[in-house]
C-alpha cells in the first residue's frame, strides 16, 4: 500500500498548495468511479483542471495488478491526450508537483511535421504514462504502433476540444485503443477510458455508444445535462407586446399524452398576466409567486398528482419561487421571462430531469419521454442573445434569422472572445505602406509570425538622431522622476540603450519606497514591468517624434495541428534569428498600426563586391521548424474581410457562418485531391516555364485565418491571429462575400442593371460586370447560363504572362485567345465559371497555349512586344491579382543595370543571388 499512501499524501499536498481543500461536486462523484477503473465521462465547468481526475487515475494505475504482471512489456500503460502543447506542459508540471515522475516516468511527446521526425522518437522503456496531443500520437502510431501494445488507460483531457480540433485523429486513436484492448489474451486486463469535457457534444455521445460499455456519466452543468438528456430546444422570436399570443401558440392543448408544462416569468405581475391568459385555454392551471407563498404546499401537492392521457397541467411561476418547488418531472418548460445567465437557464431545464434519457443504461426499454424547452425572445433581450448562442454549442438548435441578426460576428470561440468582430474603416485606417518594398528591423518578437519593429526609411534620419542625442544626454546625468503619472512619457535604460516608454499603469504604492510600473516601449513595441527607480525623466525635445514601433505580420504561415499559439521553441528560434537585423520585405496590406508582409528576406552584401545574397526568408525558417504549415489564402481572406466591411452595415451572421462552413469544406476537399489525371488541351508549356523568377519557393498547404474584431464603435484594436479551426468574418452593407470553391463572390444587395431577375452573374464583355455576382449557384436568365468569375493569379517574364485559374480539376473547359483579350470557361461541382480578361496590352494569340498543372488550368500568354507590363488588365478586377509567389523586388528608380533577382540554380537552400554589376558572378 506504499504507492497508494504516496499518491494520497502528494495529492493532499498539491490540493493545499493550490488552495483546493474541498472537492467539487463533479470530483466527489467521479473520483470513486475513476479510482475503480471504470470508464467515465465527466462534464464539468472545471474540466480544464486536471486535478479533477488525475489523482484517482494514478492511484488505480499504481495499485492495478497489471503494473507488476506486464512490466516486461514495452510501451506506456496510459496515454493522456491534451488539446495543445500548452496543456501538455501544464500536465507535466502537475506530475512533478505530485512527485510521481520517479514511479510513472512520464514522457511528453510533441511531434512536428518534419520529415522522419516520428521515426526518430525513442520512448523510454520504463515509461508508464505518455502525455501528448492527438496529432503527435497519430504521427507516432503511423511508424511505431508496436510501442502501444500494453495500453489500457486512455484519458481525453478537454474531450470536447479534442474532437472539435482533431476529429479524424481521434477516430484513429480510438480505433487503435479498441483493437489493443479487445484482443483475447488481454480480456482479463482492465480497459479504462476517461473523457473530461466542459460541454456535451455529438462526438462524446458517439464515444459513449461505440467505445465505453457500462460507463459512469457525471454531469455537473445543468444546461449540458439537458443536452445530454435530449431536451428539444425551440426558439420563438416576438415583440414584447405580442408575447402572450406567441406563448399560447407554443402550447399544445390537444395532446393525447399527459403533459406537465412549467411557465417561468420574471415577476409576480407577469405571473398574474400569463395565468389569466392561459387559464382560459387550459382545464387545469396553477400559479405561484412571491405574494402567494402560503399556497406553495397546495401547488406542489396538486402538481405531484398522477395524470392520465390527454391531461395537461400548467404551472405559472417566477424564477425565485422555482427554487423552492423542487420540480423534476416537467415535460415542457417555457421561458416567458428570459434567463439572464446560463446558471438560471440550466436550473429551469433541470426541472425535466426525470425524463432525461440515460445513455449508460443500455437495457432501457421504450423511448424516453419527449421534453421541450421553449424560449421566447423579444427586443428587450438583445443584450443577452450573444451569450445565449454560446450556451448551445453543439448540438445547436436551429436559430431564427432574426436571432442571428442580433449577433455581431463569428470567430474561433465567439462565445468567449472579447475582441471586435467588425472591420471599421475609421478605426482601422492605416498610414503604413500597403504595397511595395520596405526595410524593417524587428526589435521585439511577440510570436513566430508577429513582431514589432521599425520601418527604415532612407530619407528619415530623425530616429537615429534622437537616439544619439538621448545617449549623449544620459551619459552625463540620469535625472530620476519624483512623480510617475499614468500616460506620461519617460526613459528607461536597457542593454546599454535608452528607450522612450509610456506608463500604462501605476500601482497603489502605499508606503512602499520601491515598486514596479507597467510600461510600453513605444519605439520597440514590447510591454513589461520595470522598477520605479529605473525610470528616468525624458526632456521635452524627445517627446515630439511619434512612436516608431509597428506591428509586422508575416503572411502565409500558421501553427501546426490547429494550435492557436506558436510553440515557444519556434518563437525563440525566430527571435534569435531576426531580432535587431534589417530585412527587406514586400508590404501587401496594412491595417491601423499593422503591416502585413510577404515575403520577408534577410539580405547581406558579399564583402568587397556589389553582390547581395538572400540568406533566408522568414517564412521558410518558420516552416522548417516542423511546428508550422503554410497558409496560402491568408491574405485573400483578410482582404475579403475588409472589402465586406467597407459599408456602414453588416450582413447577417447566418450568411457569414454559411460562408465559413462552405470555405472550410472546400479546403478539405481541395486537400484530398491528389494524383488526378491531367488534361492536354494543346501543346504543353515550354520547358523554360519551370524556371520562375521567385523570391520564395512555392509551398502550398490548406489555408485558415482567424480574425478577431470587436463590436462596431469599440475602440479596441483589430485583432488578427492565425489558427486551424478559425472562422472568417464576412460583414457588408451593400456587398456580401461568398467563399466557394476558392472564389470570392461579392454580393450586391442594391439593384444592378442585370437582365436576370434571379441571382446570377452577368457574362457581358465589360469586366466590371464580373462584380455583379449575387448567387452561389448558377441561374438561367432567359436562355443564357450565368457563370461565376474564377479567381486568377498572374505573374510575368520578359516575354510572357502566366495566368493560373484557381479551379480544382475543372471540366468542359475552353480557352480562346485574341489579340487584346482572353476568354476562359469551365465547370466545377456543377457550377459554371467564366473569365473574360480584357488585357492591358496586345499578345500573340497564335503562340499562346494552356495546360493543366497541379489540377489547375494555367494559361501562357506571349507578349507581342517584350517588356514589363504595369498590370494585366485594362481595368482593375477584384478576382485577378498578382501571384505573390513570383515577386520581383524593384526599385522605383530602376536603371538598366539596377537590382534584379535571379534564381540560384545551384541547388542551395532558398539562396538567391543579386548582382548590381550586371554579371552573374558569385
Amino acid at each position: 500500500m506504499g504507492y497508494k499512501q504516496e499518491v494520497n499524501t502528494n495529492r493532499n499536498t498539491v490540493l493545499k498548495k493550490r488552495h483546493r481543500s474541498i472537492l467539487t461536486p463533479a470530483e466527489r462523484y467521479s473520483w470513486p468511479s475513476v479510482a475503480r477503473g471504470c470508464s467515465t465521462v465527466i462534464v464539468s465547468p472545471d474540466a480544464e483542471r486536471p486535478l479533477s481526475y488525475i489523482a484517482p487515475l494514478l492511484t488505480h494505475m499504481l495499485l492495478n495488478s497489471i503494473y507488476t504482471a506486464l512490466t516486461a512489456s514495452a510501451g506506456p500503460m496510459a496515454v493522456l491526450l491534451c488539446p495543445g502543447w500548452e496543456k501538455v506542459m501544464v500536465m507535466m508540471e502537475l506530475l512533478e508537483e505530485m512527485k510521481l515522475k520517479a514511479v510513472l516516468h512520464p514522457y511528453t511527446l510533441l511531434l512536428g511535421v518534419g520529415k522522419d521526425e516520428a521515426k526518430a522518437v525513442r520512448i523510454p522503456k520504463n515509461c508508464l504514462l505518455l502525455v501528448t496531443t492527438p496529432f503527435s500520437l497519430v504521427r507516432l502510431l503511423s511508424v511505431h504502433c508496436f510501442l502501444f501494445l500494453r495500453l489500457y488507460h486512455l484519458v481525453l483531457d478537454e474531450a470536447d476540444r479534442l474532437f472539435a480540433l482533431a476529429p479524424d485523429q481521434m477516430a484513429t486513436i480510438l480505433q487503435h485503443f479498441q483493437k489493443v484492448t479487445s484482443s483475447e489474451e488481454k480480456t482479463s486486463c482492465p480497459q479504462q477510458l476517461v473523457a473530461v469535457a466542459k460541454r456535451w457534444t455529438n462526438h462524446i455521445e458517439a464515444l459513449l455508444a461505440n467505445h465505453m460499455p457500462n460507463p459512469c456519466i457525471v454531469m455537473a452543468i445543468p444546461e449540458e445535462a439537458a443536452l445530454y438528456g435530449n431536451v428539444q430546444q425551440i426558439i420563438r422570436m416576438t415583440v414584447e407586446n405580442d408575447k402572450i399570443s406567441v406563448l399560447l401558440d407554443s402550447l399544445d392543448f390537444n395532446s393525447d399524452v399527459g403533459q406537465k408544462t412549467l411557465i417561468v416569468a420574471k415577476s409576480a405581475q407577469e405571473v398574474e398576466d400569463v395565468f389569466k391568459a392561459v387559464s382560459n385555454k387550459s382545464v387545469f392551471c396553477l400559479k405561484t409567486h412571491e405574494g402567494l407563498t402560503h399556497q406553495f404546499d397546495f401547488v406542489v401537492q396538486q402538481w405531484r398528482k398522477d395524470i392520465g392521457p390527454g391531461t395537461h397541467v400548467i404551472l405559472v411561476t417566477s424564477s425565485e419561487c422555482l427554487k423552492c418547488l423542487g420540480i423534476r418531472d416537467a415535460t415542457c418548460v417555457v421561458h416567458y421571462g428570459f434567463p439572464t445567465s446560463p446558471k438560471v437557464f440550466g436550473s429551469r431545464l433541470f426541472c425535466m430531469a426525470e425524463h432525461f434519457r440515460n445513455l449508460s443504461d443500455r437495457d432501457q426499454t421504450g423511448s424516453p419521454r419527449l421534453t421541450r424547452s421553449v424560449l421566447l425572445i423579444s427586443e428587450r433581450n438583445a443584450c443577452h442573445v450573444v451569450g445565449f448562442c454560446g450556451i448551445w454549442n453543439a448540438p445547436k438548435p436551429p436559430l431564427p434569422p432574426e436571432l442571428l441578426d442580433f449577433s455581431y460576428g463569428v470567430c474561433r470561440d465567439s462565445s468567449a472572445c472579447p475582441d471586435r468582430h467588425t472591420f471599421v474603416s475609421e478605426l482601422d485606417r492605416s498610414v503604413l505602406p500597403a504595397s511595395g518594398v520596405i526595410e524593417v528591423v524587428p526589435l521585439y518578437v511577440k510570436t513566430a509570425s508577429v513582431f514589432y519593429g521599425r520601418i527604415v526609411r532612407k530619407e528619415d534620419g530623425g530616429f537615429q538622431n534622437m537616439a544619439s542625442e538621448m545617449e549623449d544626454f544620459y551619459a552625463d546625468k540620469k535625472p530620476g522622476v519624483e512623480d510617475i503619472l499614468e500616460g506620461g512619457l519617460f526613459a528607461v535604460q536597457e542593454d546599454n540603450f535608452y528607450h522612450r516608454v509610456k506608463v500604462l499603469s501605476v500601482p497603489d504604492r502605499g508606503d512602499r519606497l520601491f515598486f514596479t510600473v507597467f510600461v510600453r516601449f513605444i519605439d520597440v513595441g514590447k510591454e513589461k514591468e520595470v522598477k520605479s527607480h529605473q525610470i528616468l525623466k525624458l526632456p521635452e525635445r524627445f517627446h515630439s517624434l511619434p512612436g516608431q514601433a509597428v506591428e509586422i505580420i508575416v503572411c502565409r504561415v500558421k501553427p501546426v495541428d490547429a494550435e492557436t499559439d506558436w510553440h515557444p521553441k519556434v518563437t525563440r528560434a525566430i527571435s534569435q534569428k531576426i531580432r535587431g537585423l534589417q530585412h527587406r520585405a514586400k508590404a501587401v496590406f496594412s491595417l491601423g498600426n499593422t503591416v502585413f508582409v510577404d515575403p520577408m528576406v534577410r539580405m547581406t552584401q558579399v564583402p568587397g563586391m556589389k553582390t547581395v545574397i538572400n540568406e533566408y526568408t522568414v517564412q521558410s525558417e518558420i516552416l522548417s521548424s516542423g511546428m508550422a504549415v503554410s497558409n496560402p489564402e491568408h491574405l485573400e481572406l483578410l482582404k475579403a474581410l475588409c472589402i465586406s466591411g467597407s459599408g456602414n452595415g453588416s450582413v447577417s451572421l447566418e450568411v457569414r457562418i454559411k460562408a465559413e462552413q462552405e470555405a472550410s469544406a472546400e479546403a478539405v476537399r481541395a486537400a484530398e485531391l491528389a494524383d488526378l489525371p491531367q488534361l492536354e488541351p494543346c501543346e504543353p508549356l515550354s520547358p523554360d516555364s519551370s524556371t520562375i523568377q521567385s523570391l520564395v519557393p512555392v509551398t502550398p498547404v490548406p489555408p485558415v485565418l482567424d480574425l478577431h474584431l470587436a463590436p462596431a464603435g469599440d475602440r479596441r484594436p483589430l485583432m488578427v491571429s492565425q489558427s486551424a479551426a478559425g472562422q472568417r468574418n464576412t460583414h457588408s452593407a451593400d456587398r456580401r462575400i461568398r467563399i466557394e470553391d476558392g472564389e470570392l463572390h461579392p454580393k450586391i444587395s442594391k439593384s444592378v442593371p442585370v437582365e436576370c431577375r434571379q441571382n446570377g452573374v452577368s457574362t457581358g464583355e465589360d469586366e466590371s460586370s464580373s462584380r455583379q455576382l449575387i448567387s452561389s449557384n448558377e441561374t438561367r436568365c432567359g436562355d443564357a447560363v450565368k457563370s461565376f468569375h474564377p479567381l486568377a493569379r498572374w505573374y510575368q517574364t520578359s516575354d510572357s504572362l502566366i495566368v493560373t485559374m484557381k479551379l480544382k480539376e475543372p471540366q468542359n473547359q475552353s480557352c480562346h485567345f485574341f489579340q487584346d483579350r482572353v476568354v476562359y470557361s469551365g465547370r466545377v461541382n456543377e457550377r459554371s465559371y467564366r473569365a473574360d480578361l480584357q488585357l492591358h496590352a496586345d499578345i500573340a494569340p497564335d503562340r499562346c497555349c494552356w495546360e493543366m498543372k497541379s489540377n489547375e488550368p494555367v494559361l501562357k500568354l506571349f507578349k507581342q512586344q517584350p517588356g514589363h507590363w504595369e498590370k494585366l488588365l485594362r481595368n482593375k478586377n477584384i478576382f485577378v491579382s498578382y501571384d505573390v509567389e513570383h515577386i520581383e523586388f524593384e526599385n522605383e528608380d530602376r536603371t538598366p543595370n539596377g537590382v534584379c533577382f535571379q534564381e540560384n540554380m545551384g541547388g542551395n537552400n532558398n539562396c538567391y543571388v543579386v548582382s548590381e554589376s550586371g554579371s552573374e558572378s558569385d
